[in-house]
């Protein structure tokens, strides 16, 4: 069971980190979008797109770091961690369909009488 319970957690900071890199990337579209607008004369297309994608990169990263604290603490075994794992996991069930993989296996790996012990 500890080899499930430390896929998990590499899953979860993998997502968190894959949901960060989206954020990044989302931005870098925006700005692109808005630099070429700008050369076609949308002046006010640059600025206005730019903001929209940090408000973008900026939330994505915001909602990936509680993944990655999670993976880090199912990884240690951290009682938070399991905790923080299932929590993640419950908001996860509407991010279909990589979200939802996930949080099935979390709730199957961290529920688990096996993994209890793991976490004492």
């Amino acid at each position: 069971m500890e080899k499930h319970v430390k896929t998990t957690g590499i899953l979860w900071i993998a997502k968190g980190i894959l949901g960060i890199f989206v954020g990044f990337l989302v931005f870098a579209i925006m700005l692109g979008i808005g630099f070429f607008a700008n050369i076609q004369g949308g002046e006010e297309a640059f600025p206005i797109l730019g903001i929209i994608g940090l408000f973008v990169a900026g939330l994505l990263t915001v909602l990936s770091i509680p993944e990655i604290l999670a993976g880090i603490g199912i990884l240690k075994f951290k009682q938070w961690g399991k905790i923080l794992g299932l929590v993640m996991a419950a908001l996860n069930l509407l991010d279909i369909p990589v979200g939802t993989a996930l949080a099935i296996y979390s709730f199957w790996v961290l529920l688990k009488d096996d993994s209890q012990e793991l976490f004492s």
